[in-house]
């Protein structure tokens, strides 16, 4: 998923970095539900995955604001990531056990 911020083009990457980042901003475990932690994690996402881009939170709001869709279009994104992973997990195990 690629989004538009300040005119510069982000192509979004679901990394540990992110996850990292998001655990230190709201001071707890991975697992967000609500939708502030949702929009934190997005956030988290964003700068992880651009380093260069100086945005804060404040600011990524207003953007969020202005973008009313792209949550959307981030939690669709993630779905969909999250399900790549899962498929990916279970050929992994599926591989493994035959080997045994």
């Amino acid at each position: 998923m690629n989004i538009t911020i300040n005119d510069k083009e982000i192509k979004l990457k679901k990394t540990f970095r992110s996850v990292i980042a998001y655990e230190q901003a709201m001071k707890q475990t991975f697992n967000p539900i609500t939708i502030s932690e949702v929009i934190m994690y997005f956030y988290c996402v964003i700068i992880a995955s651009d380093t260069e881009l100086e945005i804060t939170y404040d600011d990524f709001l207003t953007w969020l604001d202005d973008n009313p869709n792209s949550l959307s279009e981030f939690t669709q994104w993630l779905k969909m990531m999250n399900e790549i992973e899962s498929t990916t997990a279970k050929k992994k195990t599926v591989r493994t056990k035959k080997k045994a």
